[in-house]
């Protein structure tokens, strides 16, 4: 008798793991293929999109998001990796559709201004080719917001406005009215917005971003 409760409860113990271990297993592959992200101030869905490298549908379809131009601060994103995301179709020109390239274009450059930050991140397709901190617009000379594209590029020149004139100002790049990135030898402190407007950088960056960049290249700026 002992035996058979044995034999019975052995059973009961193998059938019940059969049917708890699939169940496990699927519930831990659909949290593989994601990285979760903390949706910032000033942030969108095609920006989001463009720093990890997928299409904005991926990320509306892994997050049931109808309107792609509604997402709030705070909110958390599932954002498919390259495993969880269908393969992205290639374009007549050879380059896989969906990502930086196709948001932004420029050729899949593109330049992200963080305003919070005081950072400049220049992008090539998936890879960062300049990360760097930079001196903004101060509150009463604020730097503009959005999306523009670079329009005139100075090799060297003279700047001047209220209250000052600066001669031999190296590398500037016009993105949109009298805004520019140029390079900057009269102040060090950047990381602290110190500019009538413009996007202030240390020579070097700026001459690297000159060379890098062409005319249209896509300039995004935001809080």
């Amino acid at each position: 008798m002992r035996f058979r409760r044995f034999l019975l409860l052995c059973l009961i113990t193998v059938m019940a793991a059969s049917m708890w271990i699939p169940a496990t297993a699927a519930a831990a592959g659909d949290q593989k293929g994601y990285k979760i992200h903390l949706v910032k101030r000033g942030e969108t869905l095609s920006l989001i999109a463009a720093r990890y490298g997928v299409s904005v549908r991926a990320i509306a379809r892994a997050n049931k998001i109808r309107n792609v131009n509604r997402i709030y601060v705070g909110q958390r994103l599932r954002i498919p990796t390259s495993s969880a995301s269908s393969s992205p179709k290639k374009s007549k020109k050879g380059q896989k559709a969906g990502g930086p390239a196709q948001t932004y274009g420029g050729g899949g450059k593109w330049i992200e201004v963080d305003l919070s930050r005081q950072r400049l991140i220049a992008h090539e397709g998936n890879r960062i080719v300049l990360n760097t901190l930079v001196s903004t617009g101060i509150r009463r000379y604020p730097t503009p917001i959005g999306t523009f594209r670079i329009r005139t590029k100075v090799r060297r020149q003279t700047m001047s406005g209220p209250g000052y004139r600066l001669p031999n100002v190296q590398w500037v790049q016009y993105f949109v009215g009298a805004y520019a990135l140029h390079g900057t030898y009269w102040h060090h402190n950047f990381g602290r917005p110190m500019s009538h407007g413009c996007i202030n950088l240390t020579n070097r960056d700026a001459k690297f971003l000159y060379q890098w960049a062409t005319r249209g290249t896509r300039v995004v700026i935001h809080r």
